[in-house]
């Protein structure tokens, strides 16, 4: 229970002891200071100790009782009046209500009357006591959250929805300082929060942002280079502020520096700082933070660990309007897909990335070219069995908008290539051996003409002899004329052993329209001529 100070004012002794004694002050929630018997006392005690509660008599010496109800009334607002008096005059009443006395009562006045009149101002004073508590924590809570109040306003002036015509009243309730000739922004966004959250596996994302804030906020108050808060996706938001332009400028390239250092030591996480453009008044500070957000859409580009300043891009290419020859680049991958050739793959998907990275193209746009990229890519290829390729196609569409970096895309890409080069790969693989089943059956059933040549199986399969000689020896180790040659011996040999045939009839059944070529190719293989082998073996 709250205890109200009551100072009570009298310069009649018996009256004084008579409300000292009478009133059960600590029942009642009271707590009686002091009792003076004259204003002047009255008054030093108010000015060391303010009561909750005054009353007093009107006629005093040296300082009477309406003296006291004034000084209550300037400067001790909260304390309530309640005059206790023998004269019944209209001026004093005036000056009472003027003054805001609570009661003003007539002498002489019982115990019972008193207490009911201090039962009242009890009321009243709990009622001040209530809303002042309230009050209280209304400050509380404002001082608690005034960091995010200021970066509330502050987001407001970067998004020109702040009042300006009131921009120092405000700046002055929030206690902050926007001074200077030139301002200037910037956002400061931590790369990968991984190496960071690792160090502490229980903690939030929440915890790298605000990490990335503190750095940032005690290297520009050390500096007094100007605000930082943090916009609603918790991004660090600087805001410059400076006398001349140039010094500005040098200074917030030197402090970027500092800042992306003291965050990669102290968190370990790397972070891309992007600055706009100086403007030379408060009312321009979005185009400043425009700037600001488009220097910011390099960061895809560039990759991480940058401090991407507006002004350091050339003006022609910040519109992003760039148009790139996707179809060629596309030919050039599948040139390299069919050939297999994994250091070549990797060379053109990064040189179309580079490419697209000196044309200063938007996000957006760049995922159309990629998008556009891997579409004709797997058009020119055609596989007829390409799930796995369609699959890695499907996932880099599937993601395509959550890449943090061009280099990350144009990774994913090259493994789509190496995918289809290795199917195009195990396509040729396949076909080549069915190829080389195929002639070798050729062969086979067609060894006694002696019309057959290379040319003769390549015009039966359909290919042109370089393709097939190469195929063939891939696949069988020997050329076609050698396997052709080597399964004529087999058989003239077989016809040597088994039959009566003369060399020149066995020549003529395995193909050979000159019976001493026959002889010739024969001794080559065996060592022996038809004749020798044929005496030997019968």
């Amino acid at each position: 229970m709250v205890k109200y100070r009551v100072l009570l004012v009298d310069d009649e002794a018996l009256i004084r002891e008579a409300i000292r004694e009478n009133i059960p002050w600590e029942e009642m929630g009271y707590v009686l200071t002091a009792a003076c018997e004259n204003g002047r006392d009255a008054l030093e005690h108010m000015k060391q100790d303010p009561p909750d509660l005054l009353l007093t008599d009107i006629c005093m010496p040296f300082v009477d009782g309406m003296e006291l109800a004034r000084y209550a009334h300037d400067n001790c607002p909260d304390t309530k009046v309640v005059i206790i008096s023998g004269y019944d005059e209209f001026e004093y009443a005036k000056k009472a209500v003027k003054y805001q006395v609570m009661e003003y009562i007539l002498k002489p006045i019982t115990a019972a009357e008193l207490t009911e009149v201090l039962e009242r101002a009890r009321r009243e004073l709990d009622e001040i006591h209530s809303q002042s508590q309230s009050m209280r924590k209304i400050y509380s809570a404002y001082v608690s959250n005034l960091p995010l109040l200021r970066g509330r306003f502050l987001n407001s002036l970067l998004k020109g929805t702040a009042r300006l015509d009131s921009l120092q009243e405000k700046c002055g309730e929030l206690g902050i300082s926007i001074q200077g000739r030139f301002y200037n922004t910037a956002l400061v966004e931590g790369d990968d929060l991984s190496a960071f959250l690792s160090q502490y596996p229980d903690v939030q994302d929440e915890l790298a942002y605000f990490a990335i804030y503190n750095i940032t906020q005690e290297l520009v108050e050390q500096e007094q280079l100007g605000l930082v808060f943090q916009n609603p996706e918790e991004c660090t938001v600087i805001l410059f502020c400076g006398e001349e332009k140039k010094a500005l400028e040098q200074n917030i390239s030197q402090l970027c520096r500092r800042i992306s250092q003291a965050v990669r030591e102290f968190t370990q996480m790397e972070t891309t700082i992007s600055v706009g453009g100086v403007v030379d008044s408060v009312q321009r500070l979005p185009q400043s933070y425009e700037k600001a957000l488009a220097a910011r859409e390099y960061r895809f580009l560039l990759g991480s660990g940058q401090i991407l300043e507006f002004c350091q891009f050339p003006q022609e290419h910040q519109a992003g309007s760039a148009v790139l020859d996707v179809q060629l680049w596309a030919e050039r991958a599948v040139q390299v897909i069919k050939a297999g050739e994994r250091e070549e793959i990797c060379r053109v998907v990064q040189e179309f990335a580079q490419e697209i990275r000196e044309a200063y193209l938007t996000r957006n746009r760049t995922i159309l070219y990629v998008q556009n990229f891997m579409l004709t890519v797997m058009n020119k290829v055609m596989l007829p069995e390409e799930e796995r390729a369609m699959e890695l196609e499907r996932s880099i569409i599937n993601q395509i908008y959550t890449y943090e970096h061009l280099s990350e895309m144009a990774e994913d890409v090259t493994k789509l290539c190496f995918e289809l080069a290795r199917q195009l790969n195990e396509q040729r693989d396949t076909f080549g051996k069915k190829q080389a089943v195929q002639a070798l059956a050729y062969i086979d059933e067609n060894y006694g003409d002696s019309q057959v040549s290379l040319n003769s199986v390549c015009s039966y399969l359909a290919v042109s002899t370089s393709y097939f000689s190469a195929l063939f020896k891939a696949y069988t180790g020997e050329t076609f004329i050698e396997a052709l040659t080597k399964k004529r011996i087999g058989e003239a040999k077989k016809l040597l052993e088994n039959t009566s045939l003369r060399a020149y009839e066995v020549a003529e059944k395995v193909g050979y329209a000159d019976s001493h070529y026959f002889s010739v190719t024969f001794k080559k293989l065996t060592g022996k001529t038809p004749k020798e082998y044929a005496k030997e073996q019968r």
